[in-house]
């Protein structure tokens, strides 16, 4: 069968359960200002609001349809039609990688502008089969995709999707004010650790620390003078933990006791879970604690580190944040550790200078660079707004 025969077997197949809900059910939003139609898949939630904002920001008076919560989007073209006309829209604008099949179809076929961002596309939409040829379609007949990263935006242009309509953006990432400190003790501490390498476990539970403790021993044998920060998530273990890394032979100075990290100490035990932003500021490295074993009921938001500069390490048990962990992996701003195991070969090969400076650097731009990936996605909707005029 040709491509085309296979496109609208696909359509054909996907739209032919229609809801039991009219579209005449869906209230149009209050007010006389342009409409814009929105559908924004479940990862995509960060993106929603920095993108509105934008768009309010230009457009005081824009009104928004949202259809994230109706079948008819995706499953009744006729009910989509009917929409479409009724109110027509200047755009619609879809955010996540889910295609709502029924809305683009019915675009189409009123000429309206469809616009996608924060979309992610993986290697299986390079595969053949009628669902897939369909989303391929549907992707090429787009107004702009603006996807997260290369490997989405090499994919795009590998189905079809023409070089102008496609943009590799980046995530929208949630903004998030960085940790505050004090800054007469950020300087002292700078001074202190002037050409030491340290790191920072944050938030480690007592599961994660002989892990911890057997990563900073392979960063010592890379650098002698270096020194970990150890925040754990139990304060009562401060002294028993002090006690046991001093008999094993290692220099301990404890926060709690105003103890300061001289050249001689290895390990600076915090007084808990206070004083984040000053620790994220003065190590070049973070491993983000419960991330290995699980154990993340004290796990802090990855872009705490990276708004701050400091290099990121996690384990494999990222679903508290997930959709922000899935974006930092996705630019490369963050070392994965499969294991307890591989933890002290990151930390030892994270004693490079170089190799930290990478990993900060996009971990920085992910953290911090939400609005101007929201402007980015909201462009295009503002080039139509300009286009229709007041």
């Amino acid at each position: 069968m040709a491509a085309a025969g296979l496109e609208r077997l696909g359509l054909w197949l996907h739209l032919r359960h229609r809801s039991a809900m009219p579209a005449d059910r869906i209230l149009r939003p209050e007010g006389h200002g342009p409409l814009l139609v929105q559908w924004v898949g479940p990862a995509a939630g960060p993106a929603r609001a920095q993108v509105a904002s934008v768009l309010r920001t230009a457009c005081p008076d824009l009104r928004i349809l949202d259809l994230s919560d109706r079948p008819e989007a995706d499953r009744d073209r006729s009910a989509m039609t009917a929409l479409l006309l009724d109110q027509k829209p200047i755009a619609i604008l879809i955010l996540g990688s889910d295609l709502p099949v029924a809305l683009i179809a019915a675009a189409e076929t009123r000429d309206i502008p469809v616009i996608m961002g924060e979309t992610r596309l993986d290697r299986r939409d390079l595969g053949w089969s009628v669902g897939r040829n369909l989303r391929r379609n549907l992707l090429r007949g787009l107004h702009r995709l603006l996807v997260t990263d290369s490997d989405s935006h090499d994919i795009a242009r590998r189905i079809g999707v023409a070089p102008s309509r496609v943009t590799m953006s980046g995530p929208v990432a949630e903004i998030r004010d960085p940790l505050p400190c004090n800054e007469t003790e950020r300087v002292s501490f700078a001074q202190l650790l002037r050409g030491r390498h340290a790191w920072f476990a944050a938030c480690v539970p007592p599961a994660e620390e002989p892990a911890v403790i057997e990563a900073h021993r392979a960063a010592l044998r890379q650098s002698h003078r270096a020194l970990l920060i150890l925040a754990l998530t139990d304060n009562d273990r401060i002294a028993a933990l002090s006690d046991h890394l001093e008999a094993e032979g290692l220099i301990v100075a404890r926060r709690d006791r105003d103890e300061e990290p001289t050249d001689e100490v290895q390990v600076l035990l915090t007084d808990g879970l206070t004083e984040m932003g000053l620790w994220y500021r003065v190590a070049p490295v973070t491993y983000m604690g419960g991330t290995i074993s699980g154990d993340d009921a004290e796990a802090r938001h990855p872009f705490e580190p990276a708004a701050l500069g400091s290099a990121i390490l996690h384990g494999p048990h990222i679903d508290k944040f997930a959709t922000d962990w899935t974006h930092l992996d996705a630019a490369r701003a963050a070392r994965a550790v499969p294991s307890a195991g591989k933890l002290a070969q990151a930390v030892a090969e994270l004693t490079q200078p170089d190799l930290i400076a990478e990993l900060a650097n996009a971990a920085w731009t992910v953290s911090t660079g939400g609005a101007g990936v929201a402007l980015q996605i909201a462009q295009p909707i503002l080039d139509a707004l300009e286009r229709t005029g007041p």
